[in-house]
């Protein structure tokens, strides 16, 4: 049975008192009825078995650290799980493709994940941006993936814009197209029929003729009652500012080699001279002739007998509202969203830019389990004016690419993407040299792809590539030399109440407050004319053609990449998909002219890097912070700053660097130290 412990005596407070003051209790004797124990007694009677409640709170630390271990083990198994439930692609899947202006670019050239991060918390959630082969490579996967059966497209102006709101090319548009068309083609074989492929487009309205000519190689293109296409035929506005040029004072001494060369015409002329005029229209003619046979392909069912006559009396007619464009053949219905919703509600629904990540996911698995080869092609970017120095794509950036890829030992050939209409001849040059010095020193064949232009010094810095590659409405050529300087006379300052004393210890040719005459007029012709020649030199040895040849296109001609073709200053018709292709093959023949393989060996797989790689976290950080897109060498060094104080553990100092606490940092000198670097 169970006994209770007898439950000691309170010790009496007088006791208490005297044991803290002499060193003992007095203790009463046993006739007052109090049994007295020692101190060491006493705390023996006072021990009792611990609680649940006490153990708990004696181990709480350990408790909820176990706790924190398997909520977080639970929650990441459950957002695993849910992430493997959202990859999967079910069967009989149409793919939901959101297009708006700038949602497709070339490459991505928002300033780094900073900046992005910043505006996700200012509330800036744009479109999601997709590289123009990523989508392409995308398409061609679902062309062969048996789970996918159509392509929903959505070019709702409801769509918000991306940051980078830049409407696609009429280059950028055919290749698109040209995927899009092999995917029908191949569903077609593949289900049994045209009528088993879901391809539809829809928009509230088009905003534009490009919208159009995308939307339109869907099989089915519907729009709201109440939406218009802008069918009206490409065109062109060339303004003149020779007369409010001579108004203000000045004066504009302009060079061009040669006739066809149109850059200066602007400031020179009230309008564009007889052969720049033909060369224009007839530019724009080929490129709309072009733009209108695509359409009359895709759409002949529902245009009639003869499509491209029809479209060529639409486009004098346009625009059109959405009834008149549905009796036209141009559309093939007026539904709102929610109606074309439901032609594919019984089909599983998967978004385009979540394909791509799982299937590019899945194709990565796929090569490391079957260990198949593969070829790897670098992809350098030259995108807009060509400029000296760094930037995105300033000429050092654009080396630096191709030196990366070309040292880059997995990697077998370059593809250098140009959408430039040129720019500066220095910078041209450079570049330039680095495709050489890629092809003759590393042995590592480049390709260039032409997007929607590449003219003038986007030409210059091809000449000497392995091949070639344009679109037939790729913009091109323009194979010649323009100077401007204008000359800012007395008449300018007395206009704005400015007077101007120049002083000169040598030659006062650079200065703009001198027009050029006699002898310094002659050396700055002579320079025009040595440029030139040595621009028709470098394309009739890059080109393998004589200089007769080469001056029968050039004199600053533009023409279109079909005409290109023609003429000899392309090697083929296609988009980068197509150059990404011919580059790994001429990556693969020289591995078999060295050696490297079997001369019999076949690679079909293709990875893609591009270069130069991005910047470290920290430079986009610093970048981001102080708008400056050339500091790299501040921010290695502040990497380095930072890795050190890591490294040994100086947390305040690390607080100063991130500018958590107060720094010299932001002072003047220092400051006026970092101005003055030279970031070339």
């Amino acid at each position: 049975m169970e006994t209770t412990p007898p439950t000691p005596p309170p010790l009496h407070p007088a006791g208490a008192a005297g044991a803290a003051q002499g060193g003992h209790a007095n203790q009463q004797g046993p006739g007052n009825g109090q049994n007295w124990h020692s101190a060491e007694e006493q705390r023996n009677w006072q021990k009792k078995p611990p609680t649940l409640f006490s153990r708990t709170w004696a181990n709480r630390g350990k408790i909820t650290f176990g706790f924190f271990l398997v909520y977080s083990g639970a929650n990441f198994y459950y957002n695993w799980r849910q992430q493997q439930i959202r990859d999967t692609i079910p069967p009989n899947t149409v793919l939901h493709w959101r297009i708006t202006d700038g949602s497709i670019v070339e490459t991505d050239t928002d300033k780094g994940y900073y900046q992005k991060i910043l505006r996700a918390a200012g509330g800036d959630s744009p479109s999601p941006v997709s590289s123009l082969i990523d989508v392409v490579t995308a398409i061609k996967h679902a062309k062969d993936d048996p789970r996918i059966v159509g392509i929903m497209a959505n070019f709702s102006t409801a769509n918000q814009r991306t940051q980078q709101a830049k409407g696609l090319g009429l280059a950028q548009i055919q290749e698109l197209r040209c995927a899009i068309q092999e995917f029908k083609e191949a569903k077609a074989k593949a289900l049994g029929g045209e009528d088993k492929v879901s391809l539809i487009a829809y928009t509230d309205s088009f905003d534009n003729q490009a919208q159009y000519y995308l939307a339109s190689v869907f099989d089915k293109v519907y729009m709201q009652p109440s939406g218009s296409i802008p069918l009206v035929g490409l065109s062109s506005t060339v303004p003149f500012f020779k007369t409010l040029l001579s108004r203000v004072g000045i004066q504009v001494r302009a060079e061009a080699r040669k006739e066809y060369k149109s850059m200066v015409s602007p400031f020179t002329e009230t309008e564009l001279p007889p052969p720049q005029k033909q060369n224009l229209f007839d530019l724009l003619k080929g490129l709309n002739s072009q733009a209108l046979a695509d359409i009359a392909k895709s759409r002949q069912k529902v245009l009639g007998s003869d499509p491209v006559e029809k479209l060529n009396h639409l486009i004098q007619v346009g625009p059109f509202m959405g009834s008149e464009a549905k009796d036209e053949g141009l559309v093939d219905g007026l539904l709102y969203k929610r109606d074309c919703g439901k032609m594919v509600e019984d089909n599983g629904a998967f978004g385009l830019a979540h394909y791509m990540r799982v299937k590019a996911k899945e194709h990565k698995n796929k090569l490391a389990k079957t260990g198949e080869a593969s070829l790897v092609v670098g992809i350098v970017y030259l995108i807009g004016g060509i400029k000296r120095g760094g930037g995105d794509f300033g000429a050092n950036t654009i080396v630096k690419g191709i030196r990366e890829a070309a040292n880059d030992p997995s990697v077998d050939a370059v593809v250098l993407r140009i959408d430039s209409g040129g720019g500066d001849v220095v910078a041209s040059d450079t570049i330039g040299d680095a495709i050489r010095w890629c092809q003759d020193v590393k042995k590592k064949p480049v390709v260039v792809s032409f997007g929607n232009t590449s003219a003038s010094g986007g030409y210059f810095v091809s000449t000497h590539a392995k091949a070639i590659v344009a679109q037939p409405t790729t913009v091109t050529g323009s194979i010649g030399v323009a100077s401007l300087r204008p000359y800012f006379t007395p008449e300018f300052f007395k206009l704005i109440g400015v007077s101007v004393e120049q002083f000169f210890t040598g030659s006062s040719d650079t200065s703009l407050l001198n027009d050029l005459e006699g002898a310094a007029l002659t050396r700055y012709k002579r320079q025009i004319d040595s440029t030139y020649a040595d621009f028709v030199n470098r394309v009739a040895d890059g080109r393998k053609m004589t200089l007769e040849q080469v001056e029968n296109v050039a004199g600053g001609r533009i023409m279109s990449g079909k005409d290109a073709l023609k003429a000899g200053l392309v090697d083929k018709l296609g988009g980068l998909s197509q150059a990404v292709r011919l580059a790994g093959d001429y990556g693969l023949e020289a591995h078999k002219s060295a050696g490297r393989l079997p001369s019999d060996m076949q690679v079909e797989n293709i990875v893609v890097k591009t270069y130069p790689k991005p910047k470290p976290w920290v430079q986009q950080i610093v970048e981001s912070m102080t708008g400056d897109e050339a500091v790299d060498m501040y921010a290695k060094e502040k990497m380095r700053s930072l890795m050190m104080r890591v490294w040994s553990g100086d947390m305040v100092g690390l607080m100063h660097e991130f500018g958590l606490a107060e720094s010299s940092f932001q002072q003047g000198s220092h400051q006026l130290e970092i101005e003055g670097i030279d970031l070339q």
